[in-house]
């Protein structure tokens, strides 16, 4: 197995991270062709690998592609959508949209 981000403390663009996911799915599929994944808790080079650069995409993630609302005419769609809930449920547009 070669190491490609050995040295990768922290993913820095949607480019590393790509390949950095590309990275983690093969060598899932090659540990599991080798074997490597057969025990639950296995622990080896393939599950530190995978973990670690697993890791990295998962900080890459949460730093970067974090959720956005997307607004249609300046409106959060979802917005609308609990209006309707409201006249029909008759409860708060404020409560649905602090439990959605």
């Amino acid at each position: 197995m070669e190491k490609v981000f050995e040295n990768t403390v922290e993913l820095m663009n949607r480019e590393d991270y790509d390949r950095a996911l590309a990275y983690v799915i093969n060598l899932i599929n090659e540990a599991t062709a080798n074997g490597a994944l057969d025990e639950q808790d296995a622990d080896n080079e393939y599950t530190r690998e995978i973990s670690r650069v697993g890791g990295l995409c998962a900080d890459y993630e949460n730093a970067k592609m974090q959720f956005q609302t997307i607004t249609v005419h300046g409106r959060s769609p979802f917005r609308s959508s609990a209006r309707k809930l409201y006249r029909k449920l008759n409860t708060e547009p404020k409560r649905i949209l602090e439990y959605a």
